[in-house]
């Protein structure tokens, strides 16, 4: 299969990278023996514990020294069940009950939207909070006011929280990380002299947007999410002092050693500023966890901050050694830990033969944020960061994880060329893990003895995942989609109760009613001449709805095709790039599209050719539920002309009405 050009420019930070550290050494899920504390559990930190545990991170025999460390991707997380429609599109959520960030919010009285400096130019930095009214009487959004965020110079906006209850509005910011290539996931040295920054601002119905607050952290933000009154935020920075060269030059080595021998725990966690005054410890030596037996010791630094947007409180828990992705429930947060190094080959991700990755939890009550204990799981999350939080999801206390085995991303794993298919293990495992006397117990997998038929076929990688209610959802894909159905509703004997084969793949899927999915990613046709015969060149972009009424017997009830080869849809990015809304029985869809469909001059009609731009639009569907059909709608073509980038578009559906957002400027039809 040809790798595809998103992908691609996500792994490019493989080859800045050279060697990653992940976390933690050794393992393969092996259990400890009887009695024995487990390797990957985490232990609560003194001044002097965590002190040593950063003289070792950072000492001349840590891998690479400070420039290598771990991953930490964006998260998202999985629906625990269907999200209740509201009257309008809202933000696309995974976690029914958990609010995510977006450039947009809406209470179907306003849109907010947070704009460059210049709505519509090229800036990249989004430092205005806009509120606009929506118009019954016409599509229109009507000007209400704005504020110029008072971020600091290096801060940008990152993404709103619209705080109903309160009538607030909470304004996110960061200030870049690295050269912005891809945001450098993989260069940890890159992540150095962070900064988040949140501006809580007034935002009533008879009052104008003000700041009421404003909280500075020395660290990057990874990401964000917000239950009721509390808006939590996971932080990454690695532990940097000053004067301290971390590639440990032979001119450098004796003053090395002694800022190490001084080093106070003190000097290198993050701080808060509140309103501008003085920086303050975030938080203290005696709130931070320590793996004691990680072998691959980095001095990444992860910290969870909640703050209470009722009042001015705020408390935090760090996790020192690194992190690759976070889950959140409604009442849980996971950090996820791939256990063994990875390397980097021709621009890709390598894993060790066998791995497995770590799991921590911490139960969540407001600004309680609690350590509950730590698992592990064979295998990894997978090669693409933005989907490895999608691997995990939470159902009535039970924590469902899929992995996958294979050691690089190409058409056939490294393993298959030396092994028959027979051999070959499971492209997808599953695990189930339940909280048990202060560690996460492994109670259920599978494949298992009693079920050994395996997720997926040789040479197949995983795509989407989606874990609902009693029930997963998986896509792996090589020369077709098959999507597996599991049974989930015994944590103790998970099982597979159908699959289905069909053209190409999905890169997302989302819950349209109980029994309907919605999938999105590409079309592919199969080229039987390419390489080992399973072969197929990926299309345009595929939009296919999925009955799953019936899970021994799931069924494409729909589908259609948008564009040709290099056709790119902003939800194959960004689960935000899509809004859904229900009236009736009928669920309306929209999604920005750069569409593909004009001929290179001499190209064969070939399926692997890839066909130039024509223009950007905003695609329209509705999707009859009980018919179980795909309209499509004619799409809104763009008022702008000319190839660009569209990952950070959105769109609102509200009554009859479509409103398109574009690096701060609207375009609005009627439905």
């Amino acid at each position: 299969m040809a790798l595809r050009l998103r992908q691609a420019v996500q792994l490019a930070g493989f080859l800045m990278a050279g060697v990653l550290v992940a976390g933690c050494g050794g393992g393969g899920g092996a259990a400890p023996p009887p009695g024995a504390p487990a390797p990957w559990r985490l232990v609560a930190a003194d001044e002097a514990r965590l002190a040593a545990w950063l003289r070792e991170a950072l000492g001349p025999t840590s891998p690479r020294g400070f420039g290598w460390g771990t991953v930490v991707g964006v998260t998202a997380m999985d629906a625990a069940a269907v999200p209740a429609a509201p009257a309008f599109s809202g933000t696309t959520l995974q976690e029914s009950g958990v609010d995510e960030a977006d450039l947009i919010k809406s209470d179907g009285v306003h849109v907010f939207s947070l704009d460059p400096a210049a709505p519509g130019t090229n800036s990249s930095q989004r430092t205005m909070l806009r509120r606009q009214r929506l118009d019954e009487s016409a599509p229109a959004l009507a000007p209400v006011d704005s504020l110029q965020l008072p971020f600091s110079p290096d801060v940008s906006g990152a993404g709103l929280y619209l705080d109903e209850e309160r009538q607030q509005v909470a304004a996110l910011g960061r200030r870049p990380a690295g050269w912005g290539v891809y945001d450098l996931w993989f260069s940890p040295w890159s992540w150095g002299e962070g900064a988040t920054e949140v501006v809580l601002a007034t935002a009533g119905a008879a009052a104008p947007l003000q700041p009421r607050r404003t909280l500075r952290i020395a660290a990057h933000l990874i990401g964000s999410r917000r239950i009721g009154a509390t808006l939590y935020l996971v932080l990454r920075n690695p532990a940097q002092v000053p004067g301290f060269d971390p590639w440990w030059s032979p001119a450098r080595t004796e003053a090395n050693r002694t800022l190490l021998e001084s080093l106070q725990p003190a000097q290198v966690l993050p701080t808060i500023s509140v309103n501008g005054a003085a920086p303050q410890p975030l938080v203290s030596p005696s709130s931070c966890l320590v793996q004691e037996d990680n072998a691959q010791r980095t001095p990444d630094i992860v910290t969870i901050v909640g703050i209470d947007l009722a009042g001015d409180r705020h408390a935090a828990r760090c996790f020192v050694g690194g992190t690759e992705a976070f889950y959140m429930s409604e009442r849980n947060l996971y950090l996820a830990t791939t256990r063994t190094a990875y390397a980097a080959s021709g621009g890709l991700p390598v894993y060790a033969p066998q791995t497995s990755t770590d799991i921590h939890k911490f139960a969540l009550d407001g600004l309680d944020i609690a350590y509950r204990g730590s698992g592990n799981v064979s295998g990894h999350l997978g090669f693409d960061q933005n989907r490895k939080s999608f691997r995990l999801g939470e159902h009535d206390g039970s924590l469902r994880v899929v992995t996958q085995t294979q050691e690089q991303w190409i058409g056939i794993p490294m393993a298959m060329a030396a092994a028959p298919a027979a051999a070959i293990d499971s492209p997808a495992r599953l695990t189930v893990l339940q909280e048990r006397g202060g560690a996460l117990a492994v109670v259920g997998e599978l494949p298992n003895a009693a079920r050994p038929q395996p997720l997926g076929k040789p040479g197949e990688q995983l795509y989407a995942s989606r874990f609902i209610g009693a029930r997963g959802y998986l896509v792996t894909y090589r020369l077709t989609d098959p999507l597996y159905v599991l049974d989930l509703s015994d944590p103790a004997d998970p099982k597979m109760a159908g699959e289905l084969h069909v053209e190409g793949y999905s890169d997302y899927l989302f819950p349209v009613s109980e029994t309907l999915l919605l999938g999105v990613g590409k079309d592919a046709v199969v080229d039987g001449g390419a390489g080992d015969g399973r072969f197929a060149w990926y299309q345009g972009v595929k939009v296919s709805l999925i009955d799953v009424s019936d899970p021994a017997r799931p069924r494409e009830a729909d589908r259609t095709v948008i564009g040709r080869r290099g056709t790119d849809a902003t939800v194959l990015h960004d689960h935000h790039g899509i809004a859904l809304q229900t009236v009736g029985g009928t669920v309306r869809a929209s999604l920005p599209v750069s569409l593909h469909e004009t001929p290179s001059p001499g190209a064969p009609a070939a399926a692997n050719t890839w066909y130039q731009f024509t223009r950007t639009e905003l695609q329209r569907f509705e999707i009859d539920v009980a018919g179980q059909r795909l309209v499509t709608r004619p799409a809104l073509a763009s008022g702008v002309t000319g190839e660009r980038a569209i990952l950070d578009d959105r769109s609102l559906l509200w009554r009859d009405q479509v409103h398109w957002y574009r690096h701060g400027a609207w375009q609005s039809a009627a439905w």
